[in-house]
């Protein structure tokens, strides 16, 4: 990013971790109202409404009211309201050119990533495929044909006579020997072999296009980039034209509703009739889009031709390449071909650096585009401005300040000012704008003239339209820069417009006239050296910048007080969660008694219908029966005589 576009683009395009909570609010609110928003303009519109001290969001000491931060939040959602308004537009406008403005390098190297995401399956195939036959090693190099086509630009893969005559070039590279040797190496050395295969090849196809020989399918790159160049180069040149047709009828409506009231030392503000101090307002927002528009596209020619300084400079050193390979190819037999590959391989270079020049061009056209479909977005107010204008005529900036070319700036007791010529590369504050009509107009835009001289203050240099302001300037500059930055407190698009990010900022703790001093930005080198983490750090991860977070948490824990947590464990789910029980293991008991008695009992009667099972042992008392029995068969009497 160049000098031209003087904005901390960090800071402006990326969120501020401070201002995350008020960010999920100004988003609810948005969707709450069906307003369209981009995230990153989000954060664009905040990071340049948060430098307004009204906010309280970077005081020191944080008022607990909750008023101003909900202020906040309705500022840029109505900011981001409108999706026709010329402050709205303005503001798209600015987030999209700071977050796409190229850098040359950027561009080559975005380039070079998406080529190789699209072939990086075709070389991976090509490094990592194992050969053992003749036709696998074929179809190997047939891919590799495809990469150099493709990697190289030399025409569309798919045309048969593009394939045949890189395979011709290919072929004159190396032989069957050299392929063979190629697919045996291990998978670092054959990237690296594949890289220079690529160059040399196509070099010899780009030789043999410029010798006169067939190159099927193959762009004439130098004769594509003047074209592209030239198309370019108009596209712009109109676009300009058509921005200052707008931007001359702007502000020669303003000029004639403007008059200079210099004993009190500001400006009156004259309106038709029909014209009211929102449609006046208006108009000056509108001339902030179109400004900020021009801004860009002068941006965009000054990139444009630097681009073509290199145009030139690459299309003298590809003709200088071109004819050393015809000197080494007129005496091949005397130049071995370790010494022309190289050179075929650095006019490849060459030619890939015009590859290089044609995105650059088309990312340019692309910016250009986009930045005029959203001025087109813009609802119209050429009748209003008509309006405005009246009777007056439309003037340029150069005939307005004609006007005014014999006068100069002079102090006759200067105090805080010094007046100064006018110099080629003397860095001017506010895009050489008129200090006072930017203080006492409210953000009234008009051109400073560089032939009333320069007025320097604290080293910076400013520019006044007309010579008697100067004297009022003088006395008090303090009070002149306030009036400019409560002007772009009010409309943000100010800030990138006029590189004011950093006064603002400087500014932020002096909300009040009184005692408002702009502090001048100096920047120097300096070198320090400290011990490693002399103080151990004390990071509280629960911190919180704001008290309502605080406030959020604790309703959250008094609302847990009343909750119950239960939960189900279901069939489906059983195996999912790891379960375990706990049980007892078996204990081996046994008891023992004292005495260990039995009972036996005489055996009964047979009963009529009933069946007797006979034991398999005479039982006791039976044998006791039939001992009687023989007893009393042996003679003995009742008195135990014989």
């Amino acid at each position: 990013m160049s000098a031209f576009i003087n904005v901390p683009r960090a800071r402006l395009l990326e969120p501020n971790a401070a201002l995350s909570p008020l960010l999920q609010e100004i988003l609810r609110h948005c969707e709450r109202r069906n307003i369209r928003y981009d995230r990153p303009l989000v954060h664009f519109v905040m990071n340049l409404l948060s430098l307004d001290p009204r906010y309280e969001l970077f005081m020191e000491t944080v008022s607990a009211e909750r008023r101003n931060h909900d202020d906040f939040v309705e500022a840029c959602c109505t900011v981001l309201n409108d999706d026709r308004s010329p402050t709205l537009i303005t503001l798209r406008m600015q987030c999209y050119f700071l977050g796409n403005f190229f850098d040359r390098d950027e561009i080559v190297e975005k380039h070079a990533r998406n080529l190789q995401a699209k072939t990086f399956a075709l070389t991976k195939e090509i490094i990592d495929h194992d050969v053992i036959t003749k036709d696998e090693q074929d179809e190997v190099f047939n891919k590799v044909i495809v990469d150099i086509v493709v990697n190289m630009g030399l025409g569309n893969p798919e045309c048969k006579d593009v394939m045949a005559e890189t395979m011709r070039a290919l072929n004159s590279v190396m032989s069957r020997s050299d392929k063979a040797k190629f697919v045996t190496l291990d998978r670092k050395e054959r990237l690296m072999a594949l890289k220079d295969i690529r160059e040399i090849v196509a070099g010899i196809r780009i030789f043999n296009k410029h010798s006169g020989n067939t190159a099927n399918g193959m762009a004439d790159l130098p004769k594509i980039i003047d074209q592209s160049h030239e198309s370019t180069k108009s596209i712009l040149q109109i676009t300009l034209c058509e921005i200052m047709d707008k931007v001359n009828l702007l502000t020669s409506a303003l000029s004639a509703a403007i008059a200079y009231d210099l004993r009190n030392r500001s400006i009156i503000t004259l309106l038709p009739e029909n014209i009211t101090a929102d449609d006046f307002e208006t108009i000056k927002d509108l001339l902030a889009m179109y400004r900020q528009h021009e801004v860009y596209t002068r941006k965009l020619i000054d990139e444009l031709a630097g681009i073509k300084l290199l145009i030139d400079g690459c299309k003298q050193e590809y003709e200088a390449r071109l004819l050393r390979i015809h000197e080494a190819v007129q005496y091949r037999t005397a130049i071995p071909t370790d010494r022309v590959f190289p050179k075929f391989s650095e006019l490849t270079r060459v030619w890939l650096q015009f590859q290089n020049f044609v995105f650059l061009l088309s990312e340019m056209n692309q910016i250009s585009n986009t930045l005029t479909s959203l001025t087109e977005r813009c609802a119209s107010f050429d009748d209003l401005a008509y309006r405005l204008l009246g009777e007056s005529q439309i003037q340029t900036d150069i005939d307005r300040l004609n006007k005014v070319s014999a006068k100069r700036l002079s102090l006759p007791d200067p105090k805080s000012c010094e007046i100064v010529p006018y110099e080629e590369g003397m860095q001017m504050q506010l895009l050489k704008f008129c200090l006072w009509h930017l203080a006492e107009g409210k953000g009234l835009l008009m051109p400073g003239s560089i032939e009333l001289g320069v007025c320097r203050v604290q080293k910076e240099h400013y520019l006044f339209n007309i010579p008697e302001p100067v004297t009022f300037f003088d006395e008090d500059p303090n009070k002149y820069f306030f009036k400019i930055v409560e002007t772009a407190r009010k409309k943000v698009q100010l800030i990138c417009l006029l590189n004011m990010y950093d006064k603002l900022q400087a500014s932020y703790s002096a909300p009040r006239c009184e005692g408002f001093q702009m502090k001048l930005t100096t920047t120097y080198d300096q070198e320090v050296q400290t011990d490693l983490h002399p103080i151990p750090s004390n990071i509280d991860r629960e911190y919180r910048w704001n008290v309502w977070d605080y406030r959020r948490e604790a309703i959250r824990l008094a609302n847990i007080r009343t909750k119950r947590t239960t939960s189900v464990q279901t069939l489906e789910s059983s195996r999912a969660i790891p379960k375990s029980t706990q049980v007892y293991l078996d204990k081996v008991q046994g008891t023992q008694t004292r005495v260990s008695r039995s009972t036996e009992t005489e055996q009964r009667r047979q009963t009529t219908g009933l069946k007797v099972i006979e034991p398999s042992a005479p039982s006791p008392l039976k044998v006791y029966a039939l001992t009687l029995a023989q007893a009393s068969r042996s003679g003995f009497n009742r008195n135990g005589e014989r």
